[in-house]
């Protein structure tokens, strides 16, 4: 008698375990991707909040200047700034995407792929935009 009741208790733990392990991997696998597009989109924001502020201080001309708080989320492999360009090389389980945004200014400068908040100082020097750590 004992034993069957034991070895009942043991068919419903592993009906239950049975159960609750596709679910767990979908849930998963629902997160991971989740995550991705959580950085995709604030990959997205700042590179645009560089290039608009560059579309500001530009248009001011010189000595407009404007510091920013952009964060850089994790998965950021590298950032390039190139001519009117800022580039994003975010990393995801497909490969690696590049999130850009263009100005109206020439860019210069560099930011970190570092994960964070990061004070980025963009200036007008007259016929382009420098982008620096402030």
């Amino acid at each position: 008698m004992k034993a069957q009741v034991s070895f009942e208790y043991m068919m419903v733990f592993g009906l239950a375990i049975a159960f609750a392990i596709p679910v767990w991997i979908y849930i998963a696998t629902l997160q991971g991707s989740a995550g991705e597009e959580l950085s995709l989109s604030y990959a997205k924001n700042a590179a645009s909040q560089v290039t608009s502020a560059a579309d500001l201080v530009y248009t001011q001309g010189p000595p407009a200047k404007v510091t920013l708080d952009i964060y850089i989320p994790s998965r950021i492999a590298n950032v390039t700034i190139s001519g009117k360009t800022v580039v994003l090389n975010v990393s995801s389980s497909a490969g690696f995407s590049d999130v850009f945004s263009s100005s109206v200014a020439n860019l210069t400068g560099n930011l970190s792929a570092s994960e964070g908040m990061h004070k980025v100082t963009v200036e007008s020097k007259g016929d382009y935009v420098e982008i620096s750590y402030g």
